[in-house]
């Protein structure tokens, strides 16, 4: 293997290794007085310098089009998902939210069989039987989950829902010429100042000090933001259907760095699920895959980026 095909392979891991580390650092936000809000405030800061700065030269979104593009991305993509995963966290184990985010290429498959784009075959079939099993078991295992098991699943689901809307959305309809840089910062332009109005409505605006909450809050922003900008270079020398694959490692190392960092443990029926939902994952996969830029790198990115 050579170089150029090694350094997608590591950049895979390495991408999978951070947007994994992001859950438990999210509990360690929330755990330390940081409400959702609160610390989307914070990411929508960070977001708007480091990806407003790596757009710059391409200029800023244009037009009426353009600019729905942005406006779907802060929506879809950041405003509901965070918050909704930002709440189930409070409510769940990390090392669990990372698994329910798991669900997205799930959720993009059943968009896509709606809209006729993809084919239902029985492989496929068995793997949205085994995520929707995976689930319930992650749900009935209140020794884990705690209190409200139920309403903090389903709430935790709403995130993938709406990663996977905003990636289907965006495959059919393009990016009205926008760079995924340029909606990334325009986006970060409408949802800056939502969160700010809503953290001040509801009294979640809080101070960044040196605390370990406080840095993890900024550690998961900078993290986000430099990520997500890999995530779109592995797309374009890989191709979406390869990049795709960062949604086993998120899940996985998920789960790894919430066990170090947390000390969380999880009962038989977790792993049990952990299993199922790897499984249906493999079976709901792209039909193709291969290490070159597809369709999909060329117009926009496609498939299953955890974050938005």
């Amino acid at each position: 293997m050579t170089p150029s095909n090694v350094l997608p392979w590591l950049a895979l891991v390495t991408f999978g290794a951070g947007w994994g580390a992001m859950q438990p650092a999210n509990k360690i936000a929330v755990e330390g007085g940081f409400e959702p809000f609160g610390i989307m405030v914070w990411q929508g800061v960070v977001t708007l310098i480091l990806a407003g700065a790596l757009a710059a030269r391409m200029g800023r979104p244009k037009g009426r089009a353009q600019w729905a593009i942005c406006a779907q991305v802060a929506v879809l993509g950041t405003l509901i998902p965070h918050f909704a995963s930002f709440t189930a966290v409070t409510h769940l184990p990390a090392g669990l939210v990372a698994i329910i985010l798991s669900t997205i290429p799930i959720f993009a498959l059943l968009m896509g069989l709606a809209l006729r784009r993809e084919v239902l075959t029985t492989a496929r079939a068995a793997g949205l039987g085994l995520g929707f099993v995976a689930m319930v078991l992650i749900a009935i295992s209140r020794g884990d989950v705690g209190s409200g098991a139920l309403w903090a699943v389903a709430v935790g689901l709403v995130a993938p829902l709406c990663y996977a809307l905003n990636s289907t959305l965006l495959a059919g309809r393009g990016m009205a010429g926008l760079h995924p840089l340029q909606a990334f910062a325009g986006a970060a332009v409408i949802f800056l100042p939502v969160s700010v109005m809503a953290a001040a409505v509801t009294g979640q605006i809080k101070g960044i000090g040196a605390d370990l909450p406080s840095l993890a809050v900024i550690a998961t922003a900078v993290g986000h933001t430099m990520i997500y900008t890999g995530f779109l270079w592995l797309v374009t020398v890989a191709g979406a259907v390869f990049a795709s694959q960062t949604a086993y490692l998120v899940t996985g190392f998920g789960i790894v760095w919430s066990m170090v960092l947390l000390d969380e443990r999880y009962a038989p029926g977790v792993w049990i699920a952990l299993a199922l939902m790897f499984l249906g994952l493999t079976l709901v996969r792209p039909l193709r895959s291969r290490l070159a830029p597809d369709n999909g790198a060329r117009n926009t990115v496609r498939g299953a980026s955890p974050r938005g």
